[in-house]
């Protein structure tokens, strides 16, 4: 009789640990996965497009296809990449440099008067710099063709000033 005795407490014991072991693995697992869910929290984990960057004047000339005259001042610019290309300036130009800028640029449209094609949503980076909505005496080109790589440009041209215009420049790709 003993010899039967032992088996069963054998096998009591060996069960025992077995689910104590799976009460440790399902602890373990829920803990792992709130650690994960609060460490990633506002984090994204698959990116696919950059956080917006300051672009310089060579990266507006080379994303938006545009040679920005001399005098140019540029007041701010910036980009993101990933599945888009995404670029808006604001850069100030004398007004005698306006319709060499639009034939550089090689716009697929003509300046429009009253036309507001850009405005405070295709702001790329941010910041209070960006204000389309200000400018009274405008003129805009809103291209319905893109260019030969597929970058969509939208322009305002903001005419208040005598001697200086100010440009928003938006272009996209992707």
């Amino acid at each position: 009789m003993i010899e039967t005795a032992a088996p069963a407490a054998r096998n009591m014991r060996g069960t025992m640990a077995l689910v104590l072991a799976c009460i440790s693995l399902v602890l373990s697992l829920i803990s792992c996965g709130a650690g994960l869910v609060a460490s990633t929290n506002g984090i994204d984990l698959f990116p696919v497009q950059s956080k917006p960057q300051v672009a310089s004047a060579a990266q507006v000339e080379a994303v938006a296809h545009v040679t920005l005259p001399p005098g140019t001042v540029l007041l701010t610019a910036a980009y993101s990449n990933g599945l888009e290309t995404l670029l808006s300036a604001k850069f100030r130009i004398p007004r005698t440099e306006l319709d060499a800028f639009i034939a550089t640029a090689r716009f697929t449209a003509t300046p429009a008067p009253g036309l507001r094609a850009v405005d405070a949503e295709h702001n790329v980076g941010g910041g209070d710099l960006w204000d389309p909505e200000t400018a009274k005496a405008i003129s805009g080109i809103d291209e319905e063709q893109p260019t030969a790589d597929g970058t969509r440009r939208a322009v305002l041209f903001n005419l208040d000033a005598p001697d200086a215009v100010t440009v928003y420049l938006y272009a996209s790709r992707g």
